[in-house]
């Protein structure tokens, strides 16, 4: 792959502070028959790792079981940032309390205690291992177009 430009590469560590802020996610996933499929998440960062979650009964679930490359950006179309990676299965939420703890945080609201990872019903927890990312700004896109690479420099 060539260079890209002088000032146009991320670091992951700004790829994650930018990942770790918004509240709603898209998660692209493709089934073992090919079809791709998005859905709306919710996601935390956690130490410069994206987690996610599901229901192992899920469709996204069985995707991600089936062919755990993925991609996942927030749902703003006007500050885009898509990161595209792999999903390691770390088994039930409650064997990793800190990112559970911080799902609790991100998303406080009474409502909100359902559709947390510590509800009973989800009985999966994700890292993400990124591979790539890029971002632009879409009233900019040709001059805020920025990119980052797991073999990056």
């Amino acid at each position: 792959m060539a260079e890209d430009p002088a000032g146009t590469s991320l670091t992951w560590d700004e790829v994650a502070r930018r990942l770790a802020r918004p509240a709603n996610y898209w998660l692209g996933t493709t089934g073992d028959d090919g079809a791709p499929r998005a859905v709306p998440m919710w996601g935390v960062v956690l130490d410069n790792l994206f987690y996610l979650y599901a229901e192992r009964r899920s469709v996204k679930a069985r995707h991600m079981a089936a062919e755990p490359r993925v991609v996942v950006h927030p749902e703003s179309a006007e500050d885009v940032l898509i990161v595209r990676g792999t999903v390691d299965d770390l088994g039930p939420p409650g064997r990793a309390p800190a990112v559970v703890a911080a799902f609790a945080e991100k998303y406080p609201a009474e409502d909100d205690a359902p559709y947390l990872p510590s509800a009973e019903r989800f009985d999966v927890l994700y890292a993400l291992r990124p591979t790539n990312a890029i971002t632009w700004l879409i009233e900019d896109p040709e001059g805020t177009t920025r990119r980052w690479r797991v073999d990056a420099p």
